[in-house]
């Protein structure tokens, strides 16, 4: 029987849903922001500013509390090149070795049958759809060295062949399994610099 009163069970549960955060370390979080009041308001107030704020780019599909994100609405960047990534933190990734000007569109995931995700689940009809109407000269698949990404891959450079773009992906530099979000700046930037072709 769980003596905890309700709100700090409930507390313990939705630190306990994060990647990486199990019931032990959940319950640690939760007890160390009880005794930091003025810090626990801060946090409520950051996390429903959050919720109250954050969409998705119209265009490439990033975080951002406006109608397109910094980097879309950036007119320095060029608009030819899409930098294909699955998840959000691999924009930073990518962002932070400096090697990429243009813009970036973000598929929201992987492929994974056996987890139920397949091309409708992902934002690849976006994808083509902006290939279609923006101009695209190169996109760039910059995806995990996973299964699942080796499967995004594949899938993507088939389906993007009858489109007269440059295609190309990360080199290897990047070994199997990794995530491109904690890859360092090093390996990514090299690997940006010598990708090949498709």
């Amino acid at each position: 029987m769980n003596h905890l009163p309700d709100f700090i069970q409930k507390l313990i549960n939705e630190f306990d849903k994060l990647p990486g955060i199990g019931p032990k370390v959940a319950t640690r979080l939760t007890f160390n922001l009880l005794h930091r009041k003025d810090d626990l308001k801060s946090f409520a107030d950051s996390l429903n500013e959050a919720y109250t704020q954050v969409n998705f780019c119209t265009q490439c599909f990033n975080l951002t509390d406006e109608k397109l994100c910094s980097i879309c609405a950036n007119p320095h960047r060029d608009k030819t090149i899409i930098c294909v990534v699955a998840h959000n933190q691999d924009v930073d990734s990518v962002e932070k070795t400096g090697e990429f000007n243009g813009t970036y569109h973000l598929l929201n995931g992987l492929l994974s049958p056996l987890e139920g995700i397949t091309p409708d689940n992902l934002k690849i009809k976006e994808l083509t759809q902006r290939i279609e109407s923006d101009g695209v000269k190169e996109i760039i698949l910059a995806l995990d060295q996973s299964m699942e990404g080796e499967a995004t891959a594949i899938y993507l450079s088939k389906l993007l062949k009858k489109y007269p773009i440059a295609i190309s992906q990360l080199a290897r530099g990047i070994p199997m399994g990794a995530n491109i979000e904690y890859t360092d700046e090093v390996t990514l930037s090299s690997a940006l610099k010598n990708r090949k072709k498709l």
